[in-house]
């Protein structure tokens, strides 16, 4: 994948008076994520930006009887996202290998047969969660990365957000991390594919070009550590690496002549 192919921007040229430039964070898709077991965004704007997430439709309908029905396709998007915030819970409770679609089902509050009106499968369904997920992941580190106006700085920002994101939604980050694993060649290319969009916030004009498959270790270096941090349920401990994973990530720019001091 060539630089900025994905649509992530880069931080923009620092304001000559400092601060004043720069641009406040959404708050959006933090509220979002806050509010909710599985993870809810808007997917992709058409200019290929990481969208800002809007919140999702309630489990539970406010309305009351005498009220105006929502419209079925509402429904449908409603059912979706409650079996999409059943199946994280599930799987991180039990396991995928372990997680069934009458499980799920109950866990939403819907008939099995809603589920199957909805998805294939576990797999469609866990594949849309994971997919639901990592659009928003990447659209919180992708804000925080625009916010700042020097690279290393944007790059210690957009990590600190992801790892606080995953330290926030601890079911999510263990069905991502651990349990994406098992589910598939499917489920494998949407994992690759979101790991190579983390590539284009290491590239581009002003940053100093590394070889791809050094560019390809760090990412890889970085997931490990996350990795093994959600294996040993240590999820909540994921914001302390952000400065020491910043350090290692950098240290492989010194050598091109970028600032790597934030």
């Amino acid at each position: 994948m060539r630089d900025g192919a994905s649509g992530l921007g880069h931080p923009r040229e620092p304001h000559p008076d400092g601060a004043a430039g720069r641009r406040a964070r959404p708050a959006d898709a933090e509220a979002a994520a806050a509010r909710r077991t599985g993870l809810t965004d808007a997917g992709d704007d058409a200019d290929g930006r990481a969208p800002s997430a809007e919140p999702a439709e309630p489990a539970e309908s406010a309305q009351t009887a005498e009220s105006a029905q929502p419209a079925e396709s509402d429904d449908a998007d409603a059912r979706r996202a409650r079996l999409m915030d059943a199946l994280v819970t599930v799987v991180a409770e039990r396991g995928y290998p372990r997680t069934t679609v009458e499980e799920v089902a109950a866990r939403a509050g819907l008939p099995t047969g809603a589920f199957h009106a909805c998805f294939g499968g576990i797999e469609e369904c866990f594949l849309a969660a994971y997919e639901r997920g990592t659009r928003l992941l990447l659209a919180r580190t992708e804000a925080a990365y625009r916010a700042e106006s020097s690279w290393p700085a944007a790059v210690r920002a957009g990590l600190r957000a992801a790892l606080e994101l995953a330290a926030a939604e601890p079911a999510f980050a263990r069905m991502c991390v651990i349990d994406a694993s098992m589910v598939g060649a499917r489920a494998h290319r949407a994992r690759v594919a979101f790991l190579a969009r983390f590539r284009a916030f290491l590239g581009g004009p002003g940053i100093p070009r590394i070889p791809d498959d050094i560019r390809n270790a760090i990412i890889g270096g970085v997931y490990t550590m996350v990795y093994n941090h959600v294996e040993c349920d240590r999820t909540a401990e994921l914001p302390e690496l952000a400065d020491p994973l910043t350090d290692f990530l950098l240290a492989f720019y010194r050598e091109g002549g970028s600032p790597a001091s934030s």
